[in-house]
């Protein structure tokens, strides 16, 4: 059987090392080859896509330029070839052909649209194919090649199906949406309405499976009330006859959270035993999250078993469930069945992947790898990645005074720290949901701030186009332990659960000297300060710039001007000049689905001046991102920008200006989103220019060699996005990349 090569044969792989906390985040649409159970692919909503050879136990992204995460459409592989796998590219989900085993992946696909939500195979006359947006129906004669519309819908699809035990010239397929189920005789090219024995409610999963060496073939649907105020588990119904009849089986076994009433359900079923059957929750839940019924529907038995009080507990430990006390309450992303073994199912929520292959018996980890040389696994273990890189990380930082130490600040699970030269890590989750930057005292080993926040995604499209809430709670937290213990000093409290979920919410930080409780984006020290007395500036989103000089225990706002009070102060990196300048970008704000110039742009504040003084004021940018100040000439200085959605200008790029803002060149545009540019120390002429995601149009991560007139794209990085460069003085062939989504990698320091 022809397999897919090893994922250390990628060239990407052998010079790129995935670092930092593996999993997390949204995965969906995953997959089991019907050819090797080992084998899995799957996606994340934050634009990776992953292969597995080992069920999970190691992982590789594809690279970005062959298949980008598409959190929509679920991979389909050839029935009989299991070098071809059929997959949505990213976020524009347009179909894309493998034909050697997902080493490479071409467009493939006349015809079909983009927003792909479904594809499905013919198991015994593979060259006829399914496929559907959300409303639309397709179909192709000639594997995917050219495609046809067939219908359309009135409600979301909800799946596809071929039926094989159905006559070739009169194959049988069946359409499932939202509130009805369809079915065709000639290969989709008409359909009829097949619901006889349905009730009027709305449908929330179907799964069907058919088996020519049993000859059995079955339907099945998941209905409940229509609002989300019905509170029931719903109903299940199966047909056994090609859909001309449909029969109750049970109410459902799941009653979901009140929130998640209305939530698309999930069900599951394998070719091999159609009468096994599997029902899982919108949400997870210790008890209720995955049950399965061996008698086609009819009686069910509870498989996840998430609350380590509980003598069934069955999940295997990782970074997280040490921490909480029950694997509970975040969504479930995906969960898929391997189609030749109806004992292997997956399912994932936000934070975990979980795989079981003995029917739900047990339940293991796919995320991380318990490092060796450890006793048993506590809160505060290491951790090894294993090649799920998910998070968005934004800095990555080495102890100026203990090489070994290692830290990412990371979105969503706050701190990665590492005190064995990024060998494994451990998981700091005493921080905040979201840290964004540290900050090391020059003289005192283990002396460390960091802006924590519970808001993430700042400065990036979902907080500046008002996808995701912006407002939120945060604060510069203090350690003397190299990160391993984190205290808020303004309010005299360590960091954990209760200050950021409970107390910390209602200090009173109005009276003088306190931070505005809002995100912390951006936390330096000043070297020239005093030992006892450092000087730290802050940037507060929404406030404003602060200083403390006392080390972090009260804070007074820094100049006049900066931004427009009331209207924009999105304040965001905050550098300090080796001369005394002080810089801040104000990113960008939607009003009335505009973004707004007011307060946009980048500020300098000179020594002796208590004003702001905005140097963008003749660049017409309404969306800036990140800085770098030259470190020898506070004169000159690289810019990056992103296009303004609302106004359709190509203002996206990367600026430099060499006399203090007074003109600026656009030195690059390779798209639309553009985040920084970082000088390499020791090398000025040496350039590093980042892209958070452009849907593949080109290569994130990008290097000069004459300060920016000419550029090398680093082709092999293999995530589509980039947010940082960084530097280990001890390596000076090795960089360290983070991005927007893809965690934080290791790679050389030149194309």
């Amino acid at each position: 059987m022809a397999r897919m090569k090893p994922s250390s044969s990628s060239p990407s792989m052998r010079r790129w090392k995935p670092l930092g906390f593996s999993g997390g985040g949204g995965t969906e649409c995953a997959v089991f080859s019907p050819h090797d159970p080992n084998r899995i692919i799957i996606n994340c909503d934050m634009s990776g896509a992953y292969h597995s050879e080992n069920s999970g136990q190691s992982w590789t992204m594809f690279p970005w330029q062959e298949l980008l995460g598409c959190p929509f459409c679920t991979p389909v592989w050839h029935p009989q070839d299991p070098n071809r796998i059929y997959a949505a590219y990213g976020y524009p989900s347009t179909l894309r052909l493998s034909q050697d085993g997902g080493q490479t992946f071409q467009p493939i696909g006349q015809g079909l649209p983009g927003d792909l939500r479904h594809l499905c195979i013919d198991g015994t006359q593979p060259d006829r194919m399914l496929a559907s947006t959300e409303t639309a129906l397709y179909r192709s004669d000639d594997a995917g090649k050219n495609w046809s519309p067939c219908g359309r819908t009135i409600a979301p699809i909800r799946g596809l199906h071929f039926d094989v035990n159905s006559p070739t010239a009169q194959r049988a397929c069946f359409v499932c949406t939202a509130e009805a189920v369809f079915r065709s005789t000639n290969a989709g090219r008409t359909w009829v309405s097949c619901g006889n024995g349905l009730p009027l409610k709305r449908i929330q999963a179907f799964a069907a499976a058919s088996d020519t060496v049993s000859g059995q073939s079955a339907l099945y649907i998941w209905v409940d009330e229509r609002g989300p105020d019905s509170l029931s588990t719903g109903e299940i119904y199966r047909s056994l006859d090609g859909g001309n009849q449909w029969l109750k089986t049970c109410d459902g076994p799941i009653l979901p959270p009140a929130e998640y009433i209305d939530a698309p359900r999930t069900l599951l079923v394998t070719p091999v035993k159609p009468l096994t059957l599997y029902a899982i929750s919108p949400v997870l839940d210790a008890e209720h999250a995955v049950y399965r019924s061996e008698d086609g529907g009819q009686t069910w038995r509870s498989l996840f078993h998430g609350n380590k009080m509980d003598p069934a507990y069955n999940v295997a430990d990782n970074h997280i469930s040490l921490y909480f006390t029950q694997k509970q309450g975040w969504s479930i992303t995906v969960a898929a069945i391997c189609s030749s073994d109806p004992n292997r199912v997956l399912v994932s929520d936000y934070c975990t992947q979980y795989l079981t292959c003995d029917g739900g018996k047990t339940w293991k980890n796919l995320d991380v790898v318990y490092a060796p040389g450890q006793g048993k696994p506590v809160h505060g273990s290491r951790w090894m990645n294993n090649g799920l890189n998910i998070t968005t990380t934004w800095n990555y930082d080495i102890d100026p005074f203990d090489r070994a130490r290692h830290f990412i600040s990371a979105t969503d699970i706050g701190l990665c720290r590492s005190i064995d030269h990024a060998q494994s890590w451990i998981w700091c989750r005493e921080t905040a949901a979201n840290t964004f930057q540290l900050a090391f005292d020059p003289e005192v080993p283990g002396k460390m701030w960091a802006g924590f926040s519970e808001v993430h995604d700042i400065p990036n499209n979902n907080i500046v186009t008002g996808g995701h809430r912006c407002q939120g709670y945060g604060t510069v937290g203090y350690s003397e332990d190299h990160g391993a213990t984190w205290f808020d000093r303004t309010v005299g409290m360590q960091i954990n659960d209760e200050l950021w979920y409970g107390k910390g919410k209602f200090f009173d930080r109005t009276r003088p000297g306190c931070l505005p409780s809002a995100p912390v984006v951006s936390v330096i020290v000043d070297p020239r300060s005093p030992r006892d007395a450092r000087r730290l500036y802050a940037s507060s989103f929404e406030n404003g710039v602060y200083r403390s000089d006392d080390a972090g225990l009260t804070w007074n706002p820094v100049g006049e001007g900066l931004g427009v009070t009331g209207v924009n102060v999105r304040v965001c990196r905050v550098l300090l000049h080796a001369d005394g300048t002080l810089f801040c970008v104000v990113t960008g704000k939607m009003r009335d689905k505009w973004l707004m110039p007011e307060g946009v742009g980048l500020y300098r504040l000179s020594p002796k001046q208590t004003r702001w003084e905005k140097i963008t004021g003749s660049l017409d940018v309404r969306w800036f991102t990140d800085f770098t100040v030259d470190p020898a000439d506070s004169r000159t200085i690289y810019l990056a920008a992103c296009d303004d959605p609302s106004r359709g200008l190509a203002e996206g790029g990367l600026y430099r200006t060499q006399d203090g803002g007074h003109t600026w060149k656009k030195l690059a545009r390779k798209s639309a989103l553009h985040f920084s540019a970082i000088i390499a120390p020791h090398q000025p002429n040496r350039i590093y220019m980042t892209l958070t995601y452009n849907e593949g149009l080109a290569a994130p991560l990008w290097m000069s060699e004459d300060r920016g007139e000419t550029w090398r794209p680093f082709n092999d990085y293999p995530f589509c996005s980039a947010h940082r460069v960084h530097f280990d003085p001890s390596e000076p062939d090795a960089i360290y990349v983070t991005g927007y989504g893809g965690g934080a990698w290791k790679g050389p320091a030149v194309p």
